[in-house]
């Protein structure tokens, strides 16, 4: 495991340039490489940086390898007027789920309610940005994204082997101020968390994974093995209760599409997301208030012994943004180190 180091501050710009750089080395058009760059920089901005810039090795790796696939048309194969059903081409996943809110947004405003799922999609990334962006547009965003089989790390509630995915789920609602946005998976620790802590050289929560004999451990070395270990699902020792939630994640961005769970299948993410109008329900002036109103009266009691604070879901992220815009965004050495050695292979120097 990598010793434990701090990390270096960078300005938003600088990564962003480092994330446009790669990605249109790789053969990414300049319009592309920038919404990849701006969604994984955003991630680290919020403080999810399992899903930041550390994605940038992985992502150009996948793209080397063929898996993504830089300037893919992204079509819709089937639609109503409320429903579509996207084929993303294996594009970058944030290319293919900002293309996915264009479309779900522009349904649910004209018939109040929509869903569009999707087909061949590669990581999105931060699922939250994508129901986010739906709030911005006075829209109730909900949204999932499972992955293909051989991310199935994730037991289900009593297993020693993975049948799904970290399989997150987010939604996100419109407010007079900032949205309220939950995103989270539906295990104990994403992924992109455990790799992370390993970059940082550090230890996992306790009742996060297994090894691969189903023993609890806090290594993550023991999760990427080999053998490798597994991932428990949300809710400790009340974990049926993730499970069922990471099903219903499973069903909606897989089942929903048409995709068959059980075998093998190239794509990475299965993407569901479903937007709601509030105007016809009860108005959106009046649904904003209420909003408002309802998240003052969540955050006014006061804190328990420990706490100093209640907070709603979204806003420890957005205060997070604030700060790391100010100071800048720690990217840890060992991160640093790859994403340099990583842009080599496609001819970018990095200072």
């Amino acid at each position: 495991m990598p010793k434990k180091t701090q990390p270096t501050l960078f300005s938003t710009d600088r990564l962003r340039e480092v994330g446009i750089n790669l990605f249109t080395a790789c053969g990414a058009p300049p319009e592309e490489a920038e919404i990849v760059a701006e969604e994984l920089v955003e991630a680290s901005l919020m403080g999810l940086d399992s899903h930041g810039v550390m994605r940038y090795i992985w992502y150009t790796e996948q793209v080397l390898e063929g898996r993504i696939k830089p300037g893919a048309p992204i079509r819709v194969i089937r639609e109503t007027a409320t429903t579509a059903v996207v084929d993303c081409g294996f594009n970058f996943g944030p290319v293919s789920a900002r293309r996915m809110v264009e479309i779900v947004a522009a349904k649910a405003k004209a018939a109040d309610v929509a869903c569009a799922v999707s087909r061949n999609c590669h990581h999105v990334g931060r699922l939250g940005s994508y129901v986010q962006a739906l709030a911005e547009q006075d829209l109730i965003g909900f949204g999932t994204a499972n992955s293909a089989k051989h991310g199935h790390w994730v037991v289900p509630w009593g297993g020693r082997e993975g049948r799904l995915a970290t399989n997150p789920l987010a939604y996100a609602v419109p407010t007079e101020t900032q949205p309220v946005v939950l995103d989270m998976s539906t295990s104990m620790i994403a992924e992109g968390k455990i790799r992370l802590l390993m970059h940082k050289g550090e230890q996992l929560p306790a009742g996060s994974i297994q090894d691969a004999e189903g023993n609890p451990t806090t290594d993550p070395n023991a999760f990427y093995g080999p053998p490798r270990g597994t991932i428990l699902p949300f809710g400790g020792p009340l974990g049926y209760k993730g499970f069922g939630l990471g099903l219903l994640v499973e069903i909606l961005g897989g089942i929903l599409s048409g995709v068959d769970s059980t075998v093998e299948q190239p794509n990475i993410n299965g993407l569901c997301l479903i937007a709601i109008n509030p105007e016809p329900f009860c108005g959106l002036s009046h649904f904003r208030r209420l909003m408002t109103k309802l998240s003052d009266y969540m955050t006014s009691t006061p804190p328990a012994p420990g706490y100093t604070e209640v907070l709603m879901p979204g806003a420890l992220d957005f205060r997070t943004r604030r700060q790391r815009l100010a100071d800048g965004v720690p990217v840890a050495e060992e991160t640093w180190r790859q994403i340099v050695e990583t842009a080599r292979k496609v001819g970018v120097e990095i200072e």
